[in-house]
């Protein structure tokens, strides 16, 4: 049985059957690990919930609201989904998963050309795919953003950090969850997340991958979600950035403010994309 023990010497925690290597993030509910899996010796991610993080995973438990994100991953089968490795059962609560070094951020502003944008697309096609695959679960992510989407060397793309994930059509009423910039107006709000909320955080993400830039901007929290509730931000093309028409049209729809005028489902999007890629013959 897998234990937990805390070093002696300094805070870097133990997990047994894994060694940790070095840490590679620190925030407020999990702290992640670059380890490796003594039994075969592979590389791991290993995501370590922090003491609060621990109460909400305990609270899912007891209530069965949802899973808390080790359970859920452990059920999620899709390739652009991150895979679990192994997952604690109890408190303290922590999941190794496949370890993929570098994130999405490599491609932004790699979009100058014909070539570009359909690799780019090819990328993108499988984030919505796995959105797809999760949405058909039930489930909405609500943090998507280039940091929570690692792409390795081939090119394949996994999603990740399902730590927020809730069941399709739920009304949140207390706190904000998910990253600023890529929030849905509706996520700000505090109406009721659907599909269309994920399909928005996807628009922010490929416009910052096209254009170089987010959407919305600015130094704080809360100027960046008032941008997002009341800007429109200007079209690629009109920023002399290399964007096909079509694509200018498929990205601009998922960024609408109204989530009846953006794409009404992953699967719908998802074909847009292929259509958008084979009809323009992309490499």
């Amino acid at each position: 049985m897998l234990n937990w023990l805390r070093s002696k010497r300094d805070d870097t925690p133990r997990v047994k059957g894994y060694e940790i290597k070095k840490q590679i993030f620190a925030g407020a509910f999990s702290n992640i690990y670059r380890a490796v899996r003594t039994e075969n010796s592979t590389d791991v991610a290993l995501k370590i919930l922090t003491k609060a993080g621990s109460r909400i995973a305990s609270l899912l438990q007891r209530h069965r609201s949802t899973l808390w994100e080790g359970e859920l991953l452990s059920v999620l089968d899709h390739p652009h989904i991150v895979k679990c490795v192994e997952f604690s059962k109890k408190p303290p609560y922590w999941i190794a998963m496949e370890f993929i070094e570098s994130n999405l951020g490599q491609y932004v502003g790699r979009c100058n050309d014909e070539k570009e944008e359909g690799e780019l697309l090819g990328i993108l096609s499988q984030l919505s795919s796995a959105l797809d695959y999760l949405h058909g679960k039930g489930l909405v992510h609500r943090d998507i953003c280039l940091s929570n989407i690692l792409v390795d060397e081939q090119a394949d793309l996994r999603l990740i950090d399902f730590g927020l994930a809730v069941p399709v059509d739920t009304s949140v009423t207390r706190g904000r969850a998910g990253t600023p910039s890529y929030m849905a107006p509706e996520m700000i709000r505090k109406w009721t997340h659907t599909e269309m909320t994920d399909i928005y955080s996807f628009g922010v993400v490929m416009y910052e991958l096209v254009t170089g830039i987010k959407p919305f901007k600015g130094s704080l929290r809360e100027q960046r979600m008032t941008r997002s509730l009341n800007v429109h931000p200007p079209a690629p093309s009109t920023m002399e950035q290399f964007c096909s028409p079509d694509l200018e049209e498929l990205l601009m729809k998922c960024l609408s403010k109204e989530p009846k005028e953006r794409w009404q489902s992953a699967t719908e999007l998802d074909s847009a994309m292929f259509v958008l890629r084979h009809n323009r013959k992309f490499a």
